[in-house]
Parts: structure tokens; sequence; C-alpha cells
């Protein structure tokens, strides 16, 4: 199983969310890490969570994603969506 970034995803693609590893961020508060992964899992960004790619700006940058086919749609930043881990292989065997 290969996990990818979810900034890795191109628009329209989607993947199952595996985990959030904030400890791929380059900094060193651990508090801050909490800060952002407790943020994600606020927003919905949970393990087994069908996340699909609906737009990115033109360096990537922000990107916008759906959650489990819901309606609304949530902007992240680069740095917040290259630590949430999705199987894109997952959705293959639906």
């Amino acid at each position: 199983m290969q996990l990818l970034s979810l900034f890795t995803l191109k628009k329209n693609e989607a993947g199952i969310i595996e985990k959030i590893d904030a400890s791929l961020l380059p900094l060193s508060s651990k508090m801050v890490i909490e800060e952002i992964e407790a943020r994600l899992l606020e927003m919905g960004f949970i393990e087994g969570a069908k996340v699909q790619v609906v737009f990115k700006g033109a360096f990537g940058d922000p990107i916008a994603v759906r959650i489990n086919n819901n309606n609304s749609i949530i902007s992240l930043r680069k740095n917040e969506s290259s630590i949430i881990l999705v199987n894109m292989g997952k959705l293959t065997n639906e």
C-alpha cells in the first residue's frame, strides 16, 4: 500500500485518508503540530474518510477538497494538505 500526500493528487482525483502525519511539517514545536492535527480532525479529515480534490491553485496552493461526498468544500494550504496521507487504491476496490 502506497500512501500519497493529499497535496500530490490532481483535480478530480480521490483517496481514502489513512493518517495525518504532522511530523512531516518542518516545524519543531510539538504544540503547533498538535494544533494543526486537531484543526484538521475538527474539519472532518479523519481516517477512513473519502477526500476528492475539486480545485488546485496555479502552483497547487491552495487546494480545495470535498470530504465524504459532502456538498461542503474545504480549502487547505500546501503545508496542511501535504500531511494528509491518502490511499487511492482502496477506492478501486469499492
